[in-house]
This record gives C-alpha cells, sequence and structure tokens, in this order.
C-alpha cells in the first residue's frame, strides 16, 4: 500500500474471505449454493501461507456476517491466526510466486539455488525440502500449461463487470517539458461505453482513484472490477475501498490479457482514432488531454456504430439502464471510502507519528493500537476511525500551546517570585 502502509492480519482474512463471496452477493440465492459448493471442491492458500479447503456452509457464513455486519464482520476474532509456522515468510512467498510466474517450467532445485544466490534465503533455512514441500501444498506451480479454451461472453447488465487497465500513451510537450503520458480507462462489459478515464503523468494508485471516483460518480458502483496483476491493482488500498462498496475486485491471471480483451480493444482504438490525430508536437497541458478525449468520447467513439453490440455504446447503455437498479453513494461519502488506511499505537505521551509528524491523540488511546485515514497523498488531513465511521480530525502537535497544559503538572501562568 502507499506510504508503506501494510493492512493487518484481520484485514488480510477479512479481504480474503470478501474475495470468496464477492461474486454472489448480488446474486440469487439458487446461484449462491451452486457457486459456493463448486468453490468448496477448492483447497485455498490463506493469507498466512497455510492451506485449507472449507465446508460450503462457511462461505455461506461468511455472506451472512458481511450483510449484517459490513467488511468489518468478515474480520476474525484477534487470535484467529495464532500459532501459525512462519518457515517462509509472506515476503520470501511472495518471490517465490513472481519467479515461478516468470519462468513456469523451472525445477525447485534451480528456483532454491536462484533464491540463494540472490540472498533471499540465507543460512540455508528454509531447506530444498521446505520449499518443495510448500510450493506443492500451495499448488504455486500450475499443473497444465495447455492453452485455456476461452468462449465469447457479454454480461447481460450495465455496471454487472467493469475491466480497467492502463495504456503507455506518446511522449508529449505538457506545460513545456517533453513527458510520457498514460491513459487508465474503465468499460462497461455490456455496454462498452468509457465509465471512467484519466490521462496522467504516472501509472499509480492516485491517477487510478480519480478516474474511479468519477465513474462511480456518474455511472453507480459496478457488482465486479475486473484488472490484471499489475502494482496498481494488488494493492491492498484498491482492495479495501472495493470491500467497503461491496464491489468484487477479480484479478486475471498473470499474462493474460486476451481475459481482458474488450479493454485492450478500446486501447487500440484510441491509437488508431485519438492519438493518430492528435497534435503531438504543439504544446499541452494535462487538462487539454483530458478536455480533448472526453469530447472525442462523446461525440465519436460512443456514438459510433460497434460492430460487436450492433449499435452504439451510448444507445446501448440508455437502452439497459432503465432495467438497472443502479447503486450510488453520496459523493462525501464516497471520498470517505477513498481514503488511506493505517494503524498507529499511541504512545504515552498521547501522540501518533504519521509521515514523519506528530499528531495530538486524546488521553484515552494511550496504548491503544487506533485506526486513521486521510485522502490520498494528504497525511495532514488525518482523521481518527472506529467501527469505519469518523470520530476526529486529529492535528499537529502545537508544543507552544501544550507548555502551559495542566497535563504538565506545571501551571506557568500561577509561577511567581517572591521579594
Amino acid at each position: 500500500m502507499p506510504n508503506g502502509k501494510k493492512t493487518t492480519k484481520s484485514e488480510e482474512i477479512a479481504l480474503f474471505r470478501f474475495s470468496i463471496i464477492a461474486p454472489v452477493i448480488h446474486n440469487t440465492q439458487e446461484n449462491q449454493a451452486r457457486y459456493f459448493k463448486d468453490m468448496a471442491k477448492t483447497v485455498y492458500t490463506l493469507p498466512d501461507g497455510s492451506s485449507k479447503q472449507f465446508h460450503w456452509r462457511t462461505f455461506k457464513s461468511w455472506l451472512r456476517l458481511y450483510r449484517a455486519n459490513g467488511f468489518d464482520g468478515l474480520k476474525p476474532d484477534p487470535r484467529a491466526d495464532s500459532g501459525v509456522s512462519r518457515v517462509i515468510s509472506r515476503d520470501l512467498e511472495s518471490i517465490i510466486r513472481t519467479r515461478l510466474e516468470e519462468f513456469p517450467s523451472l525445477s525447485v532445485a534451480a528456483l532454491y539455488r536462484i533464491l540463494v544466490n540472490d540472498g533471499s534465503i540465507m543460512d540455508g533455512s528454509p531447506a530444498e525440502g521446505t520449499l518443495r514441500s510448500f510450493i506443492t501444498r500451495t499448488q504455486l506451480r500450475p499443473r497444465d500449461t495447455h492453452p485455456v479454451p476461452r468462449k465469447k461472453f457479454e454480461k447481460p447488465f450495465i455496471n454487472d463487470l467493469w475491466l480497467t487497465d492502463f495504456l503507455h500513451g506518446p511522449r508529449l510537450s505538457i506545460d513545456g517539458k517533453k513527458t510520457k503520458l498514460f491513459l487508465t480507462a474503465i468499460i462497461d462489459d455490456h455496454s462498452r461505453c468509457i465509465v471512467g478515464f484519466r490521462w496522467a503523468l504516472q501509472e499509480n494508485v492516485k491517477t487510478l482513484e480519480l478516474a474511479l471516483k468519477d465513474a462511480f460518480s456518474t455511472y453507480g458502483l459496478p457488482k465486479m472490477l475486473y484488472c490484471d496483476n499489475g502494482s496498481v491493482y494488488v494493492s491492498a488500498h484498491l482492495q479495501l475501498v472495493c470491500a467497503r462498496l461491496g464491489i468484487a475486485l477479480v484479478h486475471s491471471k498473470p499474462y493474460d490479457s486476451p481475459s481482458r480483451g474488450k479493454i485492450e480493444r478500446f486501447f487500440r482504438t484510441v491509437r488508431e482514432l485519438f492519438l493518430a490525430l492528435f497534435p503531438l508536437n504543439q504544446q499541452h497541458s494535462l487538462e487539454d488531454v483530458n478536455r480533448r478525449f472526453r469530447e472525442w468520447l462523446d461525440h465519436d467513439y460512443h456514438r459510433r456504430f460497434h460492430h460487436g453490440i450492433n449499435e452504439t455504446p451510448f444507445d446501448r447503455y440508455l437502452n439497459n439502464a432503465a432495467q438497472v437498479a443502479i447503486r450510488r453513494v453520496d459523493a462525501n461519502e464516497l471520498d470517505r471510502h477513498f481514503y488511506q488506511t493505517l494503524n498507529r499505537t499511541v504512545k504515552n505521551d498521547a501522540t501518533v507519528s504519521v509521515g514523519g509528524v506528530l499528531f495530538e491523540v486524546p488521553p484515552r488511546y494511550i496504548g491503544s493500537t487506533i485506526e486513521l485515514r486521510h485522502p490520498t497523498g494528504q497525511e495532514a488531513d488525518l482523521w481518527l476511525y472506529e467501527h469505519d465511521a469518523p470520530i476526529l480530525r486529529l492535528h499537529p502537535v502545537d508544543v507552544v500551546a501544550n507548555s502551559s497544559s495542566h497535563h504538565l503538572g506545571i501551571q506557568f501562568n500561577s509561577l511567581h517570585t517572591e521579594d
């Protein structure tokens, strides 16, 4: 997560549980039972690295907890993951997964040598046999590398499924400086409408956040958001945002771009019909690029006949919108859902440190671990949260004002000198 924030153990478990139930949150009871029974056939790798198979009724209990208490209802008791072996740490597991994704045919012996040589494994711990058992138990190595047969699909309603990705754009003169641009776009699977976009100077969480906020504000909330495994999309921040809003965040398999064919096809259209006619040699601003792109979407792409749906994206969206109950969130509430989340233990002087700045906390929280949230990139706008609700805005420590505080045990205004 940005700013070095890591999810807590309970949040990781809650996110795992949400990932199981998310695809059927909006489905009928019959579909839920069939889905859960299918999912119960799988052995899952838990956030602590262990493996477990669940009864399908366990998934139903998680769904009931989510509907009753929201995302926090999926968090386990504090001691739910105690006593778990840490032979292979999460960091090492992440490295192992990355290596096997890059080189699927790599033998365990060769992988072990690589991990020793790059310093990921030191002093012979874990041993090669432990690594071999871990890979087998967690099923990290794919059993079948044959091509997966694909079928053309389309969701029946708008907002059932949105797909998102980044396009690496051209180098333009932006505010007098030659720089590369990135486009993040979000496409509705049913209508092919572009529900959100943003041209920016970086491919990062902030760019995606701005595009998602615009999309949610204008078109409502989707049931499912489908994306690749890039660092922007696997961030704990995005997972928490989607979990709070009841959106299933689904990732494609590594290097499986065909599964995101609709957004890839749109990017091809952007290159052929927008960028091909864009004045690349002129001076621009980001505002100008985004304005021109919005005009192209509104007057060209959305109103152009689309052979995949046999009508224009705009017409298909309007024709389907009357049949759908669109979920919406108040603008202020939506902003709060996108706040960065972090946890801090309050020091004995009733302060916490965020971004190198000390903030004052009410003394009753001394020694407690509290939840803090702030808008992305705005650590100074820091809020104390309890039970998923804002309690108090925190302020930086004012050492001058505190010099006369009664908590010091000294009342400076009462001091006087005797003749």
